[in-house]
């Protein structure tokens, strides 16, 4: 174990050293002048980051391995101040230079240290210290921190307290890489932009379909320009990972800001404000709830309709193609109805905005599951549908397969049911849905509504109250599971011992289970989060136990 620490430490010392040294590269002279840093690396400091691996191994069943990382690391932290954050920046002005900073209590420990570890140390004058690798890393001490760069000259100017540029990442990451844009030099951002670009149009020429081809040229630059403006109008972009122990939870943030006063600020301000009318989906016991609302910017519908409009297409030709449809007559009704639906879709598309949702609503042998959203003209869907049903009716192959209109309105929403036997030869099918499977479609002036299951009238039902209810107050896009209603419904169904038994474990978590997905605004832009509460690290723990309990029995 002491050998796997020591060349673990070894790597990471390795990897932050060439990590710098690819980086700063050569120097080259560029015109523009970085106010900030092109990226910064913030690394929390040494007693908040055992503090989380000892959280994050104890939630997750194997407390021994945090122990045994915080007792063989701290031979190698010797001399560090452990508790202030670390890091590393690269500028590019006015050359290329990359800097990893550490904060220390006892420099020459740590040069001792360095030296037991990598080899001797040289005395390269004014405080500075060369290690000779397979290329030369220069050291310096200043003000409490050890600076290191793979060029003597990035070390002559170094901030007095480097921790400024990481700009309180640690306090919120353990582990956080910040990208301020419009610090990297526009020379450098051309070049990266030209490569797009020609790689996109060599694909183009080689593309040897004519419609393709045309296809690839008009969608791909349309997608080429928007990364070219992205480029220029984005500020900062951010990707961090921190764990909340008072709260349960370890996260992994994405966010972007864009550059004030510019297009780019202005629609990330019109996506995270605009209201939702479908709020309703997210319920607080369910399973599974993902919600979601965004507007289409012209620049987009534009493209989205060509993509329909080929869509359209194929689709008409699969009806030409369609054995099942048996007369001209048929083909014809068939053709009328997907004309109908596409016309709706490229409406909704031109509306400008997309809005909706799903839920899933799970308990022993049980399923009940909702989806729905904004659509330009609902009750044309309605007139579409009924058209459906009557061309279906002409097939003999579904047999007993019932549908009524009409046979409630809540909320302004017409609801249909449609009733589909279960054949007896399904035996787990008839377990969960009974003996008929029960569909209800909601039509409304401006939405659909798609649910199925036992329950799934009264659960369409609690969606469109509770949308109502929450006044299209809620976040831009949300995703929620929650894991022990699915292996409570997965071991009511199945007879697998595993299942039962993390089924059985994720009862002590009180409710701490959940894997979520969330935005929000932030200034200026947004801010995405994946979210796994220590529930879900216990059962990762429980999982793995009994895997090797399984591989472990000889029959």
């Amino acid at each position: 174990m002491k050998n796997f620490v020591s060349h673990s430490l070894k790597c990471m010392l390795g990897l932050l050293l060439v990590t710098v040294s690819m980086v700063a590269g050569p120097s080259f002279a560029w015109a523009q002048e970085a106010q900030k840093p092109a990226v910064v690396v913030s690394l929390g400091s040494v007693e908040q980051l055992m503090g989380n691996i000892g959280y994050l191994t104890r939630v997750a069943g194997s407390p021994e391995v945090g122990a045994i990382v915080t007792i063989m690391s701290g031979q190698y932290i010797e001399g560090l101040d452990t508790k202030q954050p670390a890091g590393a920046y690269l500028t590019f002005a006015p050359q290329p230079s990359g800097v990893v900073f550490l904060p220390v209590s006892d420099f020459d420990a740590v040069m001792t240290k360095i030296e037991e570890m990598v080899g001797e140390l040289q005395d390269a004058g004014d405080g500075v210290k060369k290690l000779a690798l397979q290329r030369e890393i220069f050291l310096k001490e200043k003000d409490g921190w050890l600076f290191a760069s793979d060029q003597r000259a990035n070390l002559d100017n170094v901030p007095a307290d480097p921790k400024q540029l990481l700009e309180g990442l640690y306090e919120t990451y353990d582990v956080a890489i910040r990208a301020n844009v419009q610090s990297v030099p526009a020379e450098l951002r051309d070049m990266f932009l030209s490569e797009i670009k020609e790689g996109f149009e060599r694909t183009v020429a080689n593309e040897t379909d004519d419609d393709k081809r045309r296809a690839q040229k008009e969608f791909g630059g349309r997608a080429i320009d928007k990364i070219v403006r992205y480029a220029d109008e984005t500020d900062q972009l951010t990707v961090g990972w921190g764990t909340a122990s008072k709260d349960g939870k370890t996260y992994l943030d994405f966010s972007a800001t864009a550059i004030a006063g510019t297009a780019l600020a202005d629609q990330i301000d019109s996506a995270v404000t605009m209201k939702s009318e479908f709020a309703g989906f997210l319920i607080p016991d369910a399973a599974a709830t993902f919600h979601f609302t965004a507007p289409v910017f012209e620049e987009d519908i534009e493209q989205t309709v060509l993509g329909l409009k080929a869509v359209r297409e194929q689709a008409l030709e699969a009806i030409d193609k369609d054995d099942e449809l048996k007369s001209d007559e048929a083909r014809d009704t068939a053709k009328e109805i997907v004309g109908s639906l596409m016309d709706v879709l490229q409406k909704t598309i031109e509306a400008g905005k997309l809005n909706g949702g799903a839920a899933l609503v799970l308990g022993p042998q049980s399923i009940n599951f909702v989806a729905g959203g904004f659509i330009a003209d609902g009750k044309a869907v309605e007139k579409d549908l009924k058209r459906l049903i009557e061309l279906a009716k002409q097939s003999k192959e579904n047999p007993g397969v019932e549908v009524k209109f009409d046979v409630a309105t809540h909320g302004g929403v017409a609801l249909h049911t449609i009733i589909v036997p279960v054949p007896a030869r399904e035996e787990e099918a008839r377990k969960i849905l009974g003996e008929k499977m029960v569909t209800v479609v909601g039509t409304g002036a401006t939405s659909v509504y798609l649910a199925f299951g036992n329950e799934s009238m009264e659960l369409l039902k609690q969606v469109i109250d509770g949308s109502a209810a929450a006044n299209g107050k809620t976040s831009p896009m949300t995703l929620n599971v929650a894991l022990t209603p699915i292996l409570e419904f997965a071991a009511s169904v199945g007879d697998d011992p595993m299942v039962r038994g993390l089924a059985e474990a994720l009862k002590k978590s009180k409710g701490k289970d959940h894997i979520a997905i969330s935005s929000k605004a932030i200034p200026r832009g947004v801010a995405y989060r994946i979210e796994v509460e220590e529930g879900v690290l216990q059962l990762i723990g429980q999982a793995t136990k009994l895997k090797a309990a399984q591989d472990r029995e000889p029959f």
